[in-house]
């Protein structure tokens, strides 16, 4: 398995900060202590998702290391999509 390079890191750094940046304008109408409570939630909730992700990873890494990626860009796409009709009709 390969190493991640300094240019793969920053693209993932760059999709994982507007994925950050449409939360923010999400929670922004709160007011500060919701903002703060929806914030640790959504903190734990990625902490723990990205701990089964590892877990998962060092199971079946090798086998799907290459369909990850494209897995998970199909959900996120599929939740665009879903937040997209949703705001539409």
């Amino acid at each position: 398995m390969g190493h991640l390079s300094l240019g793969m890191l920053l693209v993932q750094g760059i999709a994982t900060a507007i994925d950050a940046l449409s939360v923010g304008f999400t929670i922004a109408d709160l007011g500060w202590v919701a903002a703060l409570v929806e914030s640790i939630i959504i903190g734990i909730v990625t902490f723990v998702i990205c701990l089964g992700g590892l877990s998962i990873g060092k199971k079946v890494g090798d086998r799907l290391s290459g369909k990850a990626g494209i897995l998970g860009g199909v959900i996120l796409i599929g939740i665009g999509i879903e937040i997209f009709f949703t705001n539409i009709f």
